[in-house]
């Protein structure tokens, strides 16, 4: 690999820990981040422990889901 690719994947590496937040951090930055509210952020993040951190990419799928979730269609299945 060249020492260029090297350089660049450590960089995405380093970035990629600087743009970690712990859920606390997320919870409050709902709005301004994802225009989201701090309750909806909250429901998202429900299951992840309080000190673990998170980058944006987990905590938008985490709540894309939240608040889009699948519909099962066969929910009821006495019909």
């Amino acid at each position: 690999m060249s020492e260029k690719r090297v350089r660049k994947s450590q960089a995405a590496s380093i970035q990629s820990e600087v743009n970690k937040r712990k859920k606390s951090e997320w919870i409050e930055s709902a709005w301004p981040v994802f225009k989201a509210e701090r309750f909806e952020m909250a429901g998202a993040l429900f299951d992840c422990e309080a000190n673990a951190e998170l980058t944006k990419q987990e905590v938008k799928q985490k709540l894309d889901a939240y608040l889009h979730p699948k519909e099962d269609k066969n929910v009821n299945s006495t019909d």
